[in-house]
């Protein structure tokens, strides 16, 4: 009889022992479909602007044929009616000289990833080109803009953010960054224009100023 008990307990250590095996691979199994869906929508990240290139593209991209990439929330394009500008909105990161990088066109803008998106709390940043070699670039008028103007981003879902100019600065290239990165206490969602101004050095090959238009989500 205790022989027989002994073969029995065996059987059972051994038949809970599959089933725990069984277990384990079906868990497996399911997490190797799931996890490359759950990883899916990280892997096509929007690309962005990290090296700014002393000769950037002055062929005008069509509206109707521009294959802009990003996301739903992000900002697409920016429309400055009172100054007649207006183009695609690129993202852009830091760049080679650690400084924000300048989009690869020359009407196109660059919204700094590093800030909010357009439309939420906090300060954004959007640069863009003066002129190229050529031709003139997207914020070439910029400097045109008044207080009080408005103008409007549309993000990738279609969703249009309208702004009012409340500020316009300019100030030299090296005292730029802590105007470019305050944000106005009053002002809840706002959002920062940079482009080049002032006299160019053809030795440094650089705009001595910088025009700085702050503005306030309306």
């Amino acid at each position: 009889m205790k022989h027989i008990a002994h073969l029995s307990s065996g059987r059972k250590l051994i038949f809970v022992l599959l089933l725990l095996f069984f277990i384990v691979i079906a868990v497996v199994t399911v997490l190797a479909v799931i996890e490359p869906t759950t990883k899916k929508p990280n892997a096509a990240l929007p690309p962005t602007i990290t090296y700014s290139i002393d000769q950037p593209d002055e062929s005008k991209p069509d509206k109707d044929t521009y294959e802009w990439i990003g996301r739903a929330d992000e900002p697409k394009y920016i429309t400055l009616p009172s100054i007649n500008g207006g183009g695609f909105v690129q993202r852009v990161g830091v760049d080679q000289n650690n400084e924000i990088a300048v989009p690869n066109n020359i009407h196109t803008s660059g919204w700094f990833i590093e800030t909010v998106k357009p439309g939420d709390d906090g300060l954004s940043i959007i640069d863009g080109h003066v002129d190229g070699r050529v031709n003139g670039g997207i914020f070439r008028d910029l400097i045109k803009l008044k207080i009080g103007d408005e103008f409007n981003i549309e993000l990738g879902v279609g969703t249009i953010n309208n702004y009012k100019v409340t500020k316009i600065i300019q100030v030299s290239a090296k005292n730029a960054t802590s105007v470019l990165f305050s944000q106005d206490p009053k002002i809840k969602s706002q959002l920062n224009l940079i482009t080049c101004g002032g006299k160019y050095n053809s030795q440094t090959k650089q705009y001595d100023d910088r025009i700085i238009v702050y503005s306030e989500l309306l």
